[in-house]
Parts: structure tokens; sequence; C-alpha cells
């Protein structure tokens, strides 16, 4: 798979699915959600609250209708990952397999053009997105940044089912397991 496929099944992502069941793991929630495009089910695994969302309001940067989110926008990301599209260096693509699933492991590194989907919670935390966030005259503290963030896409449904940033002292990694695709 080259990185022009891994961009095409980012972009491809909302027509791959309508309805999901993942168990989502994160530094700051673990729930098990069932998803259709435009709702949310879930419950929270630590402590059994429920979560139920319709839609989720635009960001500054929407270009189309986002999915709606248990945390913030990078949940909508992750479930529709057409972010990665432009303005990302996409390198080591790999085949692999997680939780059972195919998926494609690349790097991520943002660059000029990259359009998050909200910048205050991109998939790809970077210098680029820390800008858009906080205006050009920000800069970056040596080690504050990861180096690339790792993701991986289910290559059934696209959808971002890992990520983890490469070092950094800023960055929050997830996990997705998907349990049902409808």
């Amino acid at each position: 798979m080259s990185p022009e496929d891994v961009r095409q099944l980012a972009r491809s992502t909302p027509e791959r699915w309508t309805e999901l069941e993942l168990v989502h793991r994160s530094d700051d929630l673990d729930v098990r959600a069932t998803l259709r495009h435009g709702e949310l089910d879930g419950v929270r695994l630590t402590d059994g609250r429920r979560i139920h969302e319709r839609g989720a309001p635009p960001s500054s940067w929407t270009v189309r209708p986002l999915e709606p989110y248990a945390t913030n926008y990078r949940w909508s990301a992750m479930l529709d990952p057409y972010e990665l599209g432009e303005g990302v260096a996409i390198s080591d693509v790999r085949s692999d397999e997680l939780f059972g699933r195919p998926v494609v492991v690349f790097v991520a590194r943002a660059g000029p053009g990259y359009d998050p989907i909200c910048s205050c919670c991109p998939l790809v935390l970077s210098e680029v997105s820390q800008r858009l966030e906080y205006g050009d005259a920000w800069v970056a503290q040596p080690g504050e940044l990861p180096d690339g963030v790792d993701l991986a896409l289910d290559l059934e449904v696209g959808i971002v089912v890992s990520s983890r940033p490469r070092g950094g002292r800023h960055g929050s990694w997830f996990t997705n397991e998907i349990v049902r695709v409808g």
C-alpha cells in the first residue's frame, strides 16, 4: 500500500460504514460505543455513565458534516480522517493486524496545507497545527511536540484504530477495538 492509497482510504471512510460498535481506550476516556452516522450511544467503562450524542457542532475548520464525539473533535477525526488527505507526509507504510483485524500502519507528519478538523485536537499534533491554533508567532519549546504520529487505519472501514505520538511531551494516544460493523 502506498501513501496515496492511505490518503484514499482516509478520504473514503464515511462511505465504508453505517454502524460500528467499538471499544475506545485513551489517556482520558475508556468507552464502549455504538455509532451510526450522526449518532453515538456509549457507556463509560470506568463508571458506567451513559453517553448519548447526536451530531457535532461544526468546528472552525469543518469542510463536511462531523460525527458526534464523546470527548473532543479528535473523536470526530478518528471516525472520518479526511484531514490525512492533504498536507500530511505519510511514511513507513506497512500492513499489520490489530485486535484481529487487518490495518495499515504508518507515520504521519503534518506539513504546509495540513487542515485538521479542529486545530485544538488534530490527529497529527505538530508545529503546523499549533500555529493554526495559537497564531504564526507561536514557537515550540524543545522536546514539546512529537516528531510524528504512529497511526493505524482499519482496512475495511477506514477509521483510525490506533494513534500514538512519537516522542514529545504533548500528544495523546488512543485505540479503537472494532467489535461489530453493520
